[in-house]
């Protein structure tokens, strides 16, 4: 199957939180302008997009979504703004979750967003492409990670540990 990506959607820097929710968008067949993902996502050239505002972009989507995060102790202005947002559209946040829930959730046919330390050292935000006791892989990439390397990724300096669950949309799904 061919994805024929945007190319602006190629050309974009720091762009793994956009592309997994276009790859999302894509399952149903659903066309958005890249440039309308961009903005919808508070996409920023430099940092990319925080993770809760993918959270509230699906959302915006007719995504029924919910958000799970570890404390975090440094959150950024910007990002306190898109929380409060989430609150009022009503997003569950919850407590960070562990793998095997990753799993499980992702077992019970949601798509999961995660973010991670890749081992170059960048965050990023990736759609999961499979999951299993042992190995993960996601769909920007595909290389299989096992089990506690991810883990390991997950804890890495300057990265929450943030996962989104992104179910099927609801019925007046507005795209």
């Amino acid at each position: 199957m061919s994805l024929n990506i945007p190319e602006p959607l190629l050309q974009l820097e720091a762009n793994c939180g956009v592309f997994a929710i276009w790859l999302i968008l894509k399952q149903y067949q659903t066309h958005i302008d890249i440039a309308d993902l961009i903005k919808l996502s508070g996409h920023d050239q430099i940092d990319g997009t925080f993770t809760i505002a993918l959270a509230v972009a699906l959302k915006k989507l007719g995504f029924k979504v919910s958000f799970y995060t570890a404390p975090d102790p440094n959150v950024d202005e910007k990002e306190k703004q898109i929380f409060v947002e989430a609150k009022r559209l009503q997003i569950p946040i919850g407590a960070a979750l562990t793998y095997a829930e990753i799993q499980q959730a992702f077992e019970e046919g949601k798509f999961i967003i995660v973010f991670y330390d890749t081992l170059e050292g960048t965050g990023n935000q990736s759609l999961i492409y499979s999951i299993d006791e042992h190995e993960i892989s996601f769909c920007d990439h595909f290389d299989v990670m096992n089990k506690a390397v991810f883990e390991r990724q997950r804890q890495a300096d300057g990265i929450c540990q943030q996962v989104i669950v992104i179910e099927q949309p609801v019925e007046h799904y507005p795209i």
